[in-house]
């Protein structure tokens, strides 16, 4: 948390209190915020990943934080793009300052990430692997782009299969994991092509079981309403269950929910049909077990890269 903020601390201008804001370090006034902040998942597996690999984990913070910076980056972004007011809680950074900053904010937040991998610098790593994980981010970040023009392309569409929501959620969530655990592998001077293919295959199943887990909770929620679940429901945003009646429901179920997607906006009454199609289907069930799949994939991807078998 201390590397985070120290790469906004310097920096007077109120675009760093919009970074802050969003990272959770103050509110909209600038004064400190008394809470503890989100989990930081990206810049954990990265650390994670350098000491797994046989480093110091100390040596993975600039990749660390150039992890979380990527993803939340890519998290104001999709808060303009899906109407998202409110992101852990509290308003959005395009509801609070506008979608105008809130872009701008996003920018700087990627130009962060990348600026803090030349930190690494200081700990002599040389300028040739620096480049390494530079490319390894925005390689992260463009496969992302491309998991989210096909999200947004699959939103206007009724003929979504199973195979491909899952491709796509590989993606669109698993890209960003799979380079946050390729960065610490770098860091740790772990550059052998079996091992960072297996630390690809594992962060993109493990963000596909996530991106999966959340569409359940958009459907079946597990405690407090989520506003941006709840805002890719109303955007018609596809899940995979979902994609599990579309591709193999009944005639009438697929009728049923071709209705609904049909209309402009789901709006809650026609999101509790949804949910008694889903539930008479097994979407909830299939669900299930595609996490349990996926999850499974993820561990058999780190055993072929080697991982000793404790971590």
């Amino acid at each position: 948390e201390a590397a985070l903020k120290a790469l906004v601390s310097e920096r007077p201008l109120p675009l760093y209190r919009m970074m802050g804001y969003h990272m959770g370090w103050v509110e909209t006034t600038g004064e400190p915020r008394i809470s503890s902040p989100p989990l930081r998942v990206h810049g954990a597996l990265a650390l994670l990943a350098c000491h797994t690999l046989g480093g110091n984990y100390s040596n993975a913070l600039p990749h660390a934080t150039a992890a979380e910076y990527l993803y939340n980056h890519v998290l104001i972004h999709d808060d303009i793009r899906d109407g998202n007011s409110e992101r852990d809680g509290r308003a959005s950074v395009w509801w609070s300052w506008g979608p105008a900053q809130a872009i701008n904010t996003g920018d700087g937040m990627h130009a962060l990430a990348r600026l803090s991998l030349f930190e690494a610098r200081n700990n002599g790593v040389s300028a040739e692997s620096v480049a390494d994980a530079i490319r390894v981010l925005d390689e992260a970040n463009l496969d992302t782009c491309e998991g989210q023009y096909r999200d947004i392309t699959l939103q206007e569409r009724l003929d979504v299969s199973v195979d491909e929501y899952l491709s796509m959620a590989e993606s669109q969530t698993g890209a960003l994991l799979s380079g946050a655990v390729r960065l610490g592998a770098l860091a740790g001077g772990q550059a052998d092509e079996g091992v960072l293919k297996g630390l690809d295959e594992f962060g993109r199943k493990l963000g596909a079981a996530m991106r999966v887990a959340d569409d359940c909770d958009v459907f079946w929620p597990d405690g407090q309403r989520d506003e941006a679940r709840q805002g890719r429901l109303v955007a018609k945003k596809k899940t995979l269950p979902v994609a599990h009646v579309i591709e193999l429901g009944s005639p009438t179920d697929r009728r049923k929910v071709g209705e609904i997607y049909m209309e402009r906006v789901i709006d809650p009454s026609a999101a509790d049909s949804l949910v008694e199609v889903l539930d008479a289907a097994g979407s909830k069930e299939f669900s299930a077990s595609a996490i349990s799949r996926l999850l499974h994939e993820s561990v058999s991807a780190l055993e072929s890269a080697k991982v000793p078998q404790d971590a």
